[in-house]
C-alpha cells in the first residue's frame, strides 16, 4: 500500500477518497506514521501481530516501527490517509503526556463513527488535502499539524470512551494510572510480567491496580501485560532466525520449555506452530 510511504523530499502526505484494490499481502515494517480513514469497503488488516477489522466510518493509526500487513480488501475499498514523519509526530504531541500515544498503541482502532461526526472529518480533511496541494503556501506545514493535533485529540477521546467502563463519577486519576501502566507495559513487557513490578513503579498496591483495571477495562492486569508480551514474542518469531532457546533467554524466561507453555496458555498453539503457520515474508 504506497499510501504508507512519503513522497520524495516530502515530510507528510494527504490523500482523499483512495481507491485500494490490490493490497501488498506481504508482512513490513513501518517507517512512518498513517492515520487511515475508511470511506467504504472493508479490510482485515494485521498491526503488531493484532487482526482488526476496518469498516467505514472507523479510522486506525498506524504508527512508526510497527509491523503490518494487508490481509484482505473487498473491491470496493476506500481510503482516506494523512502519513508523516516522526519529528511532525513529535512536535504535535509534545504537550501531551507520554502516556497518549502509548495508548494510542495500545487501542489503535477507533469505535464507528456516525453520520455527522465522519461528514465532519471529511470535511477536514478535504480542507488539509487543498492546503497540502498547494505547495508555495505559506502555512502549508503549520497547518497540517494544526489540524493533525486536532485529530489526534479527537481519536483519544473517543477511543477512550469507547475502552473504559465507568463505574465511578470522578475518574480522571483512575484513567491517568491507568495510560501510566499502559505506558509502563509497552517499556517493561518483554522481560517484566509481574503485576508487583508495575504497581510499585505506579506507587499503589497490587489490589489497587487491579481495582483500577477491571473498572475501566474489564481486564486484569495479567491479562494486559500478557497480551502485549505475546505480541513481542510474535514479532520475534516473525522477523528474526533467533531459535526458541534465545528468545526465552531475551525476554528473561527461565527455559525454553517455561516460554512454549506460557505462549501456548496464551494462543492456544506452540511457538513452533505459530512459526509453522506465518508464511508471510517481511519487505
Amino acid at each position: 500500500m504506497s499510501l504508507l510511504q512519503l513522497p520524495d523530499n516530502e515530510s507528510f502526505a494527504i490523500g482523499i477518497d483512495v481507491p485500494v484494490q490490490s493490497p501488498s499481502l506481504a508482512l513490513q515494517r513501518l517507517e512512518h506514521f498513517t492515520l487511515l480513514f475508511v470511506r467504504q469497503g472493508t479490510a482485515q488488516v494485521e498491526l503488531d501481530f493484532r487482526t482488526y477489522t476496518l469498516e467505514p466510518g472507523r479510522h486506525i493509526g498506524l504508527a512508526a516501527d510497527l509491523y503490518f500487513q494487508c490481509l484482505s480488501a473487498s473491491p470496493d475499498f476506500m481510503v482516506s490517509y494523512q502519513t508523516f514523519n516522526r519529528d511532525i509526530l513529535l512536535e504535535v504531541t509534545r504537550p501531551f503526556n507520554p502516556s497518549f500515544i502509548a495508548f494510542l498503541n495500545q487501542y489503535p482502532l477507533s469505535p464507528a463513527l456516525d453520520k455527522e461526526q465522519v461528514e465532519s472529518n471529511h470535511r477536514m480533511m478535504q480542507f488539509v488535502h487543498h492546503i497540502y496541494k498547494e505547495k508555495e503556501h505559506t502555512f502549508r506545514l503549520p497547518i497540517f499539524k494544526n489540524c493533525l493535533q486536532t485529530f489526534l485529540m479527537d481519536i483519544y477521546d473517543k477511543t477512550k470512551a469507547q475502552f473504559l467502563h465507568h463505574k465511578t463519577g470522578n475518574t480522571t486519576r483512575q484513567e491517568e494510572l491507568l495510560e501510566k501502566f499502559i505506558h509502563l507495559v509497552f517499556q517493561h513487557c518483554s522481560t517484566r510480567r509481574d503485576v508487583q513490578f508495575y504497581a510499585d513503579q505506579l506507587c499503589i498496591t497490587t489490589r489497587y491496580l487491579s481495582s483500577i483495571l477491571q473498572d475501566l477495562t474489564g481486564h486484569t492486569p495479567k491479562e494486559l501485560i500478557d497480551a502485549r508480551c505475546i505480541q513481542e514474542i510474535k514479532m520475534l518469531l516473525r522477523t528474526t532466525n533467533l531459535t526458541m532457546q534465545e528468545i526465552a533467554l531475551r525476554l528473561d524466561f527461565p527455559d525454553q520449555s517455561f516460554f512454549s507453555r506460557y505462549f501456548k496458555k496464551n494462543t492456544g498453539m506452540t511457538p513452533q506452530e505459530y512459526q509453522n503457520n506465518s508464511e508471510c515474508p517481511i519487505n
